[in-house]
């Protein structure tokens, strides 16, 4: 494995290598041999093949299937990764976060499908002794997110797949955005509606098409994603951060924390917090 700075490189593993260790906010992952499958929803199965990569986020790691041959690489991005990319990268304005967020949907990895620059990326760091590696290795991260933040094709794939027009497609990451930033508010779909000048049934239908769940759905899902960094990496109440993401009810909010995460606000902590600190 290289290790840069917060980046984490798992070079030529295979398909037993599945667990995340904890929550990347990216993840790059190479398909050199076999292949990787994932379940799409109402839409057939889908696949990745040899040259081929995946862009995909925690939540999605968990729906992949690797073929018994499989052999690949995997670059995981966390929130300490932002730090290095703004030091080593300056100039290049990669937002790591803004990246997860355009290429990433639920249990929907994009693919990026063979690229020369994207196999080139990972032939670098091939046949190099572990000092070389990673001197490679940053090269070769750097050029993979240069890529990426050039690909216009996510939201052309959506367009096409969803038959939305590109103006659409606009408005609902806006939307997103704006739900994102604005966590410790709710918003209902008249208010959104209204802000976005979208009319509230086109909304909803075009937002769970682009993102795979209702507006609702998806809002309480990144509330509750905020919540569960906060019970490992802070010591505030558990009230005080469910203020935070918009909860003025504490047995609310452990009831949408335990929907979402599959165990109590208390349970969390007592979990996460002992993990971070081993």
């Amino acid at each position: 494995m290289l290790n840069i700075n917060g980046i984490e490189w798992l070079h030529k593993v295979g398909c037993y290598h599945t667990t995340l260790e904890r929550d990347p906010l990216l993840v790059l992952e190479f398909c050199r041999k076999g292949q990787i499958s994932w379940a799409g929803g109402a839409l057939p199965c889908n696949q990745l093949k040899a040259g081929e990569m995946l862009v995909y986020d925690a939540w999605t790691s968990g729906a992949l299937t690797r073929s018994a041959d499989y052999c690949g690489d995997r670059i995981l991005f966390f929130e300490e990764s932002i730090r290095y990319i703004r030091e080593h990268f300056a100039g290049f304005l990669i937002d790591i976060k803004m990246l997860a967020q355009k290429m990433c949907r639920p249990g929907r990895p994009f693919i990026v499908h063979t690229k020369e620059e994207v196999a080139s990326a990972f032939e670098k760091v091939d046949n190099k002794s572990k000092n070389l590696q990673a001197e490679y290795g940053r090269l070769a991260i750097l050029e993979l997110l240069l890529t990426l933040k050039n690909l216009d094709t996510q939201r052309e794939s959506i367009c096409r797949e969803c038959n939305l027009s590109s103006m659409q497609i606009e408005k609902i990451y806006c939307i997103r955005s704006f739900i994102c930033e604005n966590m410790d508010s709710h918003f209902t779909i008249e208010e959104l509606s209204n802000k976005f000048d979208m009319p509230p049934t086109a909304m909803k239908l075009c937002f769970k098409n682009v993102f795979g769940l209702p507006v609702f759905t998806y809002a309480r899902r990144e509330r509750m994603k905020l919540a569960a960094k906060q019970l490992r990496e802070c010591d505030r109440g558990i009230l005080e951060i469910a203020g935070e993401v918009g909860y003025n009810n504490g047995s609310k909010f452990a009831h949408a924390f335990q929907d979402v995460m599959g165990m109590t606000p208390k349970e969390y902590r007592k979990k996460y917090r002992l993990t971070n600190v081993a």
